[in-house]
């Protein structure tokens, strides 16, 4: 198989197989869990230097999606491909005549910052009724300067107390899509459907 998908971490290959599974997409590849983001970085001019056809990257923008992205095309630019100044709204994929296929998803939609739990938000069905009670309890905490938490991560807290609050508490992110208590038919997640699809089944 030379194809591959790397992506930051285990939650990330988890929920992104999962939704996978959910809209039959072609096992044509496989997903690499690189342990934090400074390791996926350095290990994009390695894979591309090997034999791989198409290498997929899925990345959170965290604080900063400009300069994620800026991080990422002078990695590409250095291996001699084009890289437009900006990630198109529906994911990046570029061509190079004797270099992998690349592709590039900036977590949560290519627009915002956010991460892999910005994402998942996005998943949550719109009748929800109980994402109200946790931004008014994180709201609070914040509020009254008790939170532990980092604001760059309230969108960890957030996701992981909706999902406290699930019908079987404290559920992973992937195993709440297998649960069906995110909805992985929203135009976000199709859009991500389809980039990888555009990547590495087309």
């Amino acid at each position: 198989m030379n194809q591959i998908l790397l992506v930051e971490g285990k939650d990330d290959l988890f929920v992104f197989s999962n939704i996978f599974e959910k809209h039959k997409v072609k096992e044509s590849f496989k997903i690499k869990d690189k342990d934090g983001i400074d390791q996926l970085l350095k290990s994009i001019p390695i894979y591309l230097k090997t034999d791989n056809s198409s290498i997929g990257i899925i990345i959170d923008s965290d604080s900063n999606i400009n300069g994620r992205w800026d991080q990422l095309r002078s990695i590409f630019l250095e291996q001699g491909y084009t890289i437009p100044k900006t990630i198109e709204t529906d994911g990046f994929i570029g061509e190079h005549d004797d270099l992998p296929t690349i592709g590039v998803w900036l977590m949560p939609n290519n627009q915002n910052n956010g991460m892999l739990e910005d994402f998942i938000q996005f998943l949550i069905p719109e009748d929800d009724r109980l994402m109200p009670y946790v931004d008014n309890v994180l709201n609070e905490l914040e509020s009254n300067d008790v939170n532990l938490y980092k604001t760059i991560h309230k969108s960890k807290a957030k996701i992981h107390t909706w999902l406290a609050w699930q019908e079987s508490p404290g559920t992973p992110m992937g195993l709440a899509i297998n649960k069906t208590y995110l909805n992985t038919n929203n135009d976000l997640c199709i859009a991500f459907v389809n980039w990888t699809n555009r990547l590495f089944n087309s």
